[in-house]
């Protein structure tokens, strides 16, 4: 039987599974937590590092929630690793507000050291083990149109400026 597919349209859903878009989000974040997690850098290349990271970390952590973990937790074999995440989003996020009120660099060093490796802890754990599960679960059209709605999530927080919640001027307005 042949395929009905129109041809391309393969290489355009593989662009857009929700698997690969993940994986590249994850290559600048890997970059700046080697020197989020490096002591040995001047504090102002760790800060502007930091300033790099706090919104991409949001943006990608956010559209991730409320795409895969969101479907994931749907499937009985999934469910686990989706609220396994979740948690560790939540830890992070916990960590960035810590972090963007610490004054003190020993303490705001320690923790940012801390939350670089939480995360690259989490980021190991999605390639390793929860991106292949879910690979397994699903086809490639339905990575695909999570894929789009990974996107779109991403775009609108990018437009709320990658925070967790509206700033209170915003709400003010």
């Amino acid at each position: 039987m042949q395929s009905t597919q129109q041809p391309g349209t393969r290489t355009v859903q593989k662009e857009s599974d929700v698997i690969n878009l993940i994986l590249e989000d994850h290559k600048p974040l890997k970059k700046l937590i080697k020197i989020l997690k490096d002591n040995d850098k001047d504090f102002d290349k760790r800060d502007q590092a930091f300033a790099e990271f706090a919104p991409l970390l949001i943006n990608h952590s956010k559209s991730e929630e409320e795409s895969l973990y969101k479907i994931m937790k749907t499937n009985a074999e999934l469910r686990t690793l989706a609220f396994e995440g979740d948690v560790e989003h939540t830890l992070a996020d916990q960590m960035l507000e810590e972090i963007k009120r610490t004054e003190d660099q020993d303490i705001w060093s320690a923790k940012v050291k801390v939350l670089a490796e939480l995360v690259e802890h989490h980021i190991e754990e999605e390639e390793e083990e929860m991106l292949p599960e879910y690979k397994k679960e699903s086809t490639l059209e339905e990575r695909a149109r999570l894929g789009q709605h990974f996107l779109t999530l991403k775009t609108k927080m990018a437009e709320q400026g990658n925070e967790d919640s509206p700033s209170e001027a915003r709400i003010l307005q």
